[in-house]
């Protein structure tokens, strides 16, 4: 156990060496810091949002809105599919349901088979499909209801999660500058965490999160002002009809329910000026498909109205001109250069899939992670500098001191993993480090303890050194290897602050073994082969 080749002290060295040079950086000031040579690492720890301060909020993601848009979406398909063979049911949504009703035997015995094919695998590349997307029941003569799938429901719900992921992401960072994080919490909800915002960017960002940014082109219906009153007053719509309210408050427009162009369409768009009035508006260029659409819409409806509405409501209403091909257009409304500019980027970053909420918030200033940093910091000294007394009150300034130059090397190699993982250091992770100090020298404890009994059993020096690193390696492995198996699954199991303490102390833990069990025996053989004691100052 005393006997270390050459090699082995050679990566036990370079071990040591690498996490100094890892850990280096996070004390040197930041124009120190980037100034060093290429070989030299400038990684640092990453603050997390307790230390640095900014925002943290949990969204909760409104997966019934999801459910509606897929009924929607389904029911249009089922109803394309019937019409091409010149069946028109009388179709609803009620109880998250499509009820389809047909008016004779003989649509039906046609229809129900059309019906029966829009159930599709919900993922191709799952095994087995991974089910099919819709349940399909007969409920009475003529009659059907469609509902969406168990496996449909949840393949849709991790869809529209990850996509909120993605927009949200675009929106609030669309440089790709921010070192935030956004990471699904649970079944419905998007943890949200921008580390450095201020009270004016919380603002921002919930006003971002609170817009879905849906852009849809649709037909304008010339409805009477009786048919109107009836649809927009007593929800009474005609088939394929809906109402939105205009922007400016001139009252509300039945169009089209079916979208002619959505801002799914478009490729990009930007602020700019009205090339005649010099008022803002913004400009946008539609992807391929998009322009065709567009291109044989506004052939095929000269002279008719077509409403732009943004989330639920009428931005503007012209006319049709002519038939628009270029693939390129603009949206005037009452907007300021700040809103078109606004809503410019969002179109570019995305409509959300569903709604958000702010189920949860909690902004922390700079000032509080500063004081946060200064008392952990205060903490960790004071624990260090009390082990140390005790580990040399306990046994002897020359085991003492092995025992916390092994202590000061576990705390330099946990800060330079972290540096190497760029791992984000939070309060919690603060106090996996404080717990780490105390844990540390336990294996040092039963080491040396060993010693005692076995130079008090009359053994000699080297003989009892082996003896005790030998016999007190298996109940070290052992506590420490469970006490990593607990880190771990707070790790797996938990989330945020909870996974900061989890990754310090999981680190801390195999640290702190390589630290007593190799770097102390190390230091404990070079002295013993050189100043060969007849007695262990222990």
């Amino acid at each position: 156990m005393l006997h270390f080749s050459k090699t082995k002290i050679f990566f036990i060295l370079g071990a040591i060496i690498l996490g100094l040079l890892f850990a280096l950086p996070n004390a040197l000031p930041k124009d120190v810091r980037d100034n060093l040579p290429w070989p030299l690492p400038r990684q640092t720890l990453n603050l997390g949002l307790d230390l640095q301060g900014g925002a943290h909020m949990l969204l909760s993601v409104d997966l019934k809105d999801g459910l509606e848009r897929t009924l929607k979406v389904q029911r249009d398909g089922i109803r394309d599919a019937l019409r091409e063979e010149r069946i028109r049911p009388n179709m609803r949504i009620e109880d998250e349901a499509i009820y389809v009703t047909f008016k004779s035997a003989a649509d039906d015995e046609t229809g129900a088979p059309i019906i029966r094919a829009q159930s599709e695998n919900v993922d191709d590349r799952a095994i087995g499909g991974g089910g099919k997307t819709l349940i399909i029941e007969n409920v009475g003569e003529l009659r059907y209801k469609i509902t969406v799938s168990d496996a449909y429901l949840e393949f849709l719900s991790a869809r529209t999660i990850e996509q909120s992921i993605q927009v949200l992401r675009k929106r609030i960072d669309p440089s790709g500058t921010t070192e935030m994080t956004l990471a699904k919490e649970g079944k419905s909800r998007i943890l949200l965490q921008v580390p450095g915002a201020n009270n004016d960017r919380v603002a921002e960002i919930k006003k971002v999160i609170r817009r879905t940014a849906k852009l849809s082109f649709h037909q304008v219906d010339p409805a009477d002002a009786l048919t109107l009153d009836r649809c927009v007053n007593q929800g009474r719509c005609d088939l394929g009809r809906i109402a939105y309210p205009s922007k400016d408050g001139g009252g509300s427009m039945i169009v089209y329910e079916r979208e002619v162009v959505t801002g799914a369409d478009l490729k990009k768009s930007s602020e700019g000026i009205h090339p005649q009035n010099g008022n803002p508006i913004v400009n946008f260029t539609y992807n391929g498909s998009g322009a065709r659409k567009f291109c044989k819409f506004t052939a095929d409806h000269e002279g008719d109205l077509f409403a732009v509405v943004l989330d639920g409501e009428i931005i503007t209403a012209p006319r049709i001109n002519g038939a628009i091909c270029g693939g390129r257009g603009y949206i005037e409304g009452s907007f300021t250069m700040a809103s078109a500019r606004e809503l410019s980027l969002l179109l570019n970053a995305g409509a959300l899939p569903a709604k958000l909420e702010i189920a949860q918030e909690n902004t922390v200033g700079a000032e509080l992670g500063k004081d946060s940093i200064a008392k952990g910091k205060a903490a960790s000294i004071i624990g260090l500098v009390l082990v140390g007394i005790f580990m040399w009150f306990s046994y002897g300034f020359r085991f003492g001191t092995f025992a916390n130059i092994a202590l000061a090397t576990n705390i330099i190699l946990i800060a330079g993993a972290l540096s190497i993982l760029g791992a984000t250091l939070t309060l919690p992770g603060i106090a996996g480090i404080i717990l780490t100090i105390g844990m540390a020298v336990d294996a040092n404890v039963l080491i040396f303890e060993r010693i005692r009994e076995e130079t008090a059993n009359g053994r000699g020096p080297i003989n009892a050194v082996d003896t005790g690193y030998r016999l007190s390696l298996a109940p070290i492995l052992d506590a420490n290897v469970t006490t990593l198996i607990a880190a771990l699954t707070l790790y797996f199991v938990g989330s945020g602050p909870i996974r900061g303490f989890a990754v310090t102390l999981s680190i801390g833990i195999v640290m702190s073994v390589f630290t007593a069990v190799v770097v102390a025996r190390l230091m404990t053989a070079v002295w013993l082969r050189r100043a060969r004691p007849k007695t262990l100052p222990i």
